[in-house]
Order: C-alpha cells, then structure tokens, then sequence
C-alpha cells in the first residue's frame, strides 16, 4: 500500500532539490526554493509518497530503489508541524520516500490563456514523481487514489481537479529521438484512463535551455 505523508516547510526544498539533482527528473529545478514560502502560507502542499512497512512487496521495493539510488537509503523523519499552513502534531516516525506529489491551489505555471475551469473549488495536481525504478508497479495510481480522496474531503472540499503535462504525441516523439525505442504509454493517455479530460493545448509550453520545447496538454477531472 502507498501512503503519503506531509513534507517538512523547512527542509523539502533542500531535500527535493538533492532528489531532483540526483534523480534527473529534470523539471521545475529553478523553482524549488521559491517552493518554501508557498509551502509555509498553504498555497502548495507537497506530501512524500511512502511504501507502509507492514507490507511484504516494500523491503523489496526499497531494494530496488535503494540499488539505483544508494543515497536514498538514508530516511528522512516525520516533523512536519504544520500542513496547509494550519498546526499539525509531527509523528517523529523514519521514513524512505519513493517519490512526490502535491496538491496545490493555483498553477504557477500556466501561461495568459483561458482553461475551461470553474472559478471556485479547482486544484492541481503538481510535483508528481515516482522512483523511476519503482514505475509500473501501481505506486503512482495508489499515490493519486489517495491525493484526490483527500481533495474531496475537508478543509479542500475540492469539485474539480487539473493538471498539465506533456502532449502525448509530443513525448513520444522526443522519447523516440533520445533512446531509439517507442513508448509504450504516455502521460496524457495515463491521466486520461483516470477520466481527466482534454481541455487545452499548448504549443511549445515547457521550455528548458537544454531540452527542445514541449508541447503541453491541461485536463481537468470533476470529481463531485
């Protein structure tokens, strides 16, 4: 079973960006610290995603992970004192997480054009991350199984959820151009099996000047 678990406001941005840096997820690296503030004042809420002890596949799991990123193995602590900017009792408990995710209430990112959206009740779905060596393996879907019950639920109450990502014709191509090989599934098609719809698309939205332009794709998925 995934679980997911507050990050600390005072040590995430430090640890994310060793995780980014050591992980080569390549994305948003230049925006990490400026995640800090938004973390502290409940505007972006970043939870670890976690393997429960108690379950037989984690030691293996953890195997796994630890094998293509030895400095993983050193476990963070439970501190968090605060979620959404309201007080919270930290547990003191270890932990070893195996990726990200966020739920956050505006898209620093999303540029001067119009989404099909409610004006009240939206969140996204940001900073989402699993080991790459823990893919297909159900952690992702486990890991927003749980982000989008808790999106429902108070204090969110959230009616509709969104999300941006990488066109899927777009991934495929680049995917193909960098290893010779064709991808199997893409993002858009995972979250579309997830019943987030289309709703914009957005040429050469993702910019890195080490990368070629990425197309983008936003869904949203109503979920009351």
């Amino acid at each position: 079973m995934t679980h997911v678990r507050p990050s600390k406001k005072h040590m995430y941005v430090e640890t994310l960006f060793c995780r980014y840096a050591r992980i080569q997820c390549g994305w948003d690296q230049q925006r990490v610290e400026g995640w800090k503030e938004k973390q502290t004042i409940g505007e972006k809420c970043i939870f670890w995603i976690t393997l429960q002890p108690e379950d037989p596949g984690t030691r293996e799991s953890l195997e796994l992970h630890f094998n293509s990123f030895p400095a993983e193995k050193d476990p963070l602590v439970d501190t968090a004192s605060s979620l959404r900017g309201k007080p919270r009792t930290p547990l003191h408990t270890k932990f070893y997480p195996v990726g990200h995710i966020s739920l956050d209430q505006i898209n620093e990112k999303k540029g001067d054009f119009l989404l099909d959206l409610p004006e009240e009740g939206v969140y996204w779905i940001k900073t989402f991350y699993v080991s790459k060596a823990l893919r297909n393996k159900g952690i992702g879907r486990a890991a927003m199984d749980l982000i989008e019950s808790m999106a429902i639920d108070e204090p969110l109450c959230a009616k509709t959820l969104a999300i941006d990502t990488a066109q899927k014709d777009t991934q495929k191509r680049l995917y193909r151009e960098k290893t010779g090989l064709e991808l199997a599934s893409t993002n858009q098609e995972w979250y579309e099996r997830r019943f987030y719809r289309l709703i914009h698309t957005e040429p050469n939205f993702y910019t890195d000047p080490k990368e070629p332009p990425v197309d983008a794709v936003f869904l949203r998925k109503d979920i009351t």
